[in-house]
């Protein structure tokens, strides 16, 4: 389960900013997960709740999250297709030849105060 993992950064990032910037609380960090990272947001939904229990900064805080879809392009036949819904296979040609051009990142998107 790298989610924890991942999350713990994420939270840690957020504090960072908010106490170089003398802000006492956080009310929402926004993350956007690219569906090819192999995050499942499910566990960033369940143990949010507890990676920020101790932690006043984060105290009542939100978690946002933004999925990206991942996104690739046909090394074939130049078809943009999803890759999870096509399972690597693109729709019109059929070749599994191809480079990917979105949904591999983990960001911090947001952080509200």
């Amino acid at each position: 389960m790298h989610e924890i993992g991942a999350l713990i950064q994420a939270i840690k990032l957020a504090e960072q900013v908010a106490t170089e910037n003398q802000i006492s609380r956080v009310k929402f960090i926004t993350l956007e997960i690219g569906e090819l990272t192999g995050y499942l947001p499910v566990f960033f939904e369940k143990y949010f709740p507890v990676v920020i229990e101790d932690r006043p900064l984060m105290k009542d805080a939100k978690l946002h999250m933004k999925i990206v879809s991942g996104e690739a392009l046909c090394s074939d036949c130049n078809a943009l297709f999803n890759v999870m819904k096509h399972e690597g296979i693109c729709p019109e040609c059929r070749s599994r030849n191809k480079k990917i051009i979105g949904g591999m990142d983990f960001i911090v998107k947001d952080v509200g105060f």
